[in-house]
């Protein structure tokens, strides 16, 4: 072989192994940069939740200031997110504050119902009910995300260049201890926020399903927009989920998804694995202006034991405007 050859060859070879590099490369800091985007979502979420701890303190202690152990943990908990400046101390902290938060609002319910009357207790339950939806969610993205960039730096050829370039693995934000038992659900409509969509949830410990506005207040002709959220978060059964929507008289739903079931109702039916979420958008076609309100149901259990299926009503405020003449 000629050394012309051999220099062809070569440059081909360096050629080639320089592309993959790159690639690579570029493929593992890509990933590792949506793994801490994704953690970034996450972090929001507990601090919104974090800053909303003393307002429900102040609003409940003089109600009920025998529960003041459960004040200064949840305060304590508080203190220690804010004061954590590593991935594994906000872990910490935010499982702290799950173990709190998980049961404070239903015992401060069961043990003071006057506080039933209280509008800044309302709501506030109805503010962090909608955070831990958010949690719920962005923390299930987190953990795909790390899947994702962990499994590409344990694989071969591409671990070569992780350890070359100080790639490490990073740490999943596992579920709290109980998240396999079975639900146990609070249901409620939150209060309207100012300058913020309305939203109807369902909260629960071992699964989150959301609706929410991304886009419903448009000008006849333009869909509506809504999300609907379902994240599994247990351990064995997979969760079945049904959704019933009905958009207001003379107007449609156009998403793939949904199927019309008659009487104007539209419907999807789908499951989700242990440890997994979906996302499904929901447009529905206007034709008729004024202020209308979406309705709906959730129906959803585990397994195959439908005794248990739980069935939620739901209700979201859409407007739809006249052209406005050009």
């Amino acid at each position: 072989m000629s050394l012309k050859t051999l220099l062809a060859v070569a440059f081909v070879f360096v050629l080639l192994f320089g592309g993959w590099f790159f690639v690579t490369y570029n493929g593992l800091v890509s990933a590792e940069e949506g793994v801490n985007a994704q953690w970034s979502q996450v972090e929001n979420q507990y601090q919104r939740r974090a800053d909303l701890i003393p307002n429900l303190v102040e609003t409940v202690k003089g109600i009920a200031a025998q529960e003041e152990k459960i004040f200064t943990e949840a305060m304590k908990y508080r203190s220690q997110w804010n004061a954590a400046t590593t991935q594994e101390e906000k872990i910490a902290a935010a499982k702290g504050m799950d173990s709190i938060n998980s049961s404070v609002l239903i015992r401060l319910e069961e043990n003071y119902p006057q506080l039933k009357s209280n509008d800044n207790f309302l709501a506030l339950q109805a503010q962090l009910e909608g955070t831990e939806n958010r949690i719920a969610v962005e923390r299930m993205r987190y953990k795909d995300k790390v899947e994702i960039y962990n499994s590409m730096i344990r694989r071969m050829p591409a671990s070569i260049i992780a350890n070359m370039f100080g790639f490490k693995s990073k740490a999943y934000f596992e579920a709290s201890r109980g998240a396999e038992e079975a639900p146990v659900v609070t249901f409620g409509t939150p209060a309207a926020t100012p300058g913020l969509t309305p939203k109807t949830t369902t909260t629960v410990q071992s699964a989150s399903v959301e609706l929410y506005g991304e886009k419903t207040d448009v000008d006849i002709g333009e869909d509506i927009i809504l999300k609907l959220s379902a994240v599994n978060l247990i351990t064995k059964p997979v969760m079945k989920v049904q959704i019933i929507l009905i958009p207001p008289s003379g107007m449609s739903v156009t998403s793939s998804e949904f199927a019309m079931s008659g009487a104007g109702q539209y419907t999807t039916t789908y499951t989700l694995d242990p440890g997994s979420l979906r996302d499904i958008e929901v447009r529905i076609k206007t034709s008729q202006v004024g202020d209308f309100t979406v309705k709906g149901r959730i129906v959803y259990y585990f397994g195959d034991d439908k005794s248990t299926a739980e069935d939620h009503t739901l209700e979201l405020p859409i407007k739809v405007r006249a052209k406005k003449p050009i």
